[in-house]
């Protein structure tokens, strides 16, 4: 008994030690062949390859925390490396998942309401920062006819599921059918059951109410994609995802991403206050970004010192622009643009320094 005691304090120890201090996330790219771009790989002076890449991972419950790196330049040796890491579990649970996205257009979408009954779906409140201008549908157009509109993404279905099976059994390449696919969906026009718009840089959607339409859109206008720091609770696509339309998209062996129909339009919200754009932006107050059920988003310009409590919640940061040093007790991070750290909450306060810079900050409600 004697002997065990040492190693229990050593364990209790370095348990408290981790969640005292903040780290550097180690973020996770995801690849998305039919939508993705290299932005973010750019962002985060990275080397790029030939891979097309969605999104970042910049907080998830299956973070990886950098133990020994402290400088976000030196974090591209960690990607793929679990070595001098931890897992965020192991520190502290989060269920928010925080993401960068680029995308050149991707599905019809839909989530539902908090509290609404389903043996499929679970919420998943989300939201929207745009990092640059961008291109979406969002809502039901006020003259929709929900008969027509869903008529219309089975017609899409069917004929771009014929499409993937030519494809597969090799009676058509990959080019012819998604020059078909094009031209068949230009020619059914789902964007007219909907509302497009032009969207600014640093414009903020939120969605966390459920039951509402949306998309990002791609146009001759937006050759980027759309670039959004996206919050939302951290639930799967697989979990949460309706889809009536996947923009005709065929990946390079043929194969389509399932839709689901029914369900998209069984869960919509069609009341038209609820899809106008004025009732799903938000408009900034100070500092606060948006302020949900769920989550809080803000916005801060640092010039010098600035401390900050977390009065018992665990903070995200984003280096939205600039390079900030971030220090609570003996640690000091080095953070640049396009990079997060995690702070747990049993960190009282800490310091974030810069000569300019402009940082977002996550947390709890």
């Amino acid at each position: 008994l004697a002997r065990t005691k040492p190693i229990i304090y050593d364990v209790c120890v370095t348990l408290k030690h981790r969640m005292s201090r903040p780290y550097l996330i180690i973020p996770q790219l995801i690849k998305q062949p039919t939508w993705g771009g290299d932005y973010i790989l750019k962002l985060k002076r990275w080397d790029s390859s030939s891979d097309r890449i969605g999104q970042s991972y910049e907080l998830s419950s299956s973070s990886r925390l950098a133990e020994k790196i402290l400088n976000s330049d030196d974090l591209q040796s960690a990607k793929n490396d679990d070595h001098d890491s931890i897992p965020i579990s192991e520190v502290e649970p989060v269920n928010i998942l925080i993401k960068l996205n680029q995308a050149h257009g991707n599905s019809f979408q839909l989530h539902i309401k908090h509290g609404q009954q389903s043996d499929t779906w679970k919420p998943k409140p989300e939201s929207w920062y745009f990092l640059e201008k961008g291109y979406i549908s969002l809502g039901l157009n006020p003259s929709t006819s929900i008969e027509e509109y869903k008529k219309t993404c089975l017609i899409i279905e069917s004929q771009v599921k014929t499409l993937s099976e030519q494809v597969q059994n090799g009676s058509i390449d990959i080019d012819n059918a998604r020059s078909q696919a094009h031209h068949f969906i230009q020619e059914q026009n789902p964007w007219q059951f909907v509302n497009r718009y032009q969207i600014d840089q640093f414009d903020l959607i939120d969605l966390s109410m459920g039951g509402i339409h949306h998309s990002w859109e791609e146009n001759l206008e937006n050759t980027v994609g759309n670039v959004v720091y996206e919050v939302q609770l951290n639930v799967t696509d697989d979990e949460s995802t309706m889809r009536s339309f996947d923009q005709g998209k065929i990946k390079d062996d043929g194969s389509i991403r399932p839709i689901t129909i029914d369900d998209y339009f069984e869960h919509i919200d069609t009341n038209p206050k609820h899809n106008t754009f004025e009732y799903l932006t938000r408009t900034p107050d100070g500092n606060t970004l948006l302020k949900t059920d769920y989550y809080v988003l803000e916005k801060y310009n640092i010039s010098g010192k600035q401390p900050q409590q977390t009065l018992g919640l665990w903070h995200h940061i984003y280096v939205q622009d600039g390079t900030i040093e971030l220090t609570s007790d003996e640690t000091t991070l080095h953070i640049s643009k396009g990079y997060s750290c995690f702070i747990p909450s049993r960190v009282e306060s800490y310091v974030v320094s810069s000569t300019k810079a402009t940082i977002l900050v996550t947390h709890s409600p």
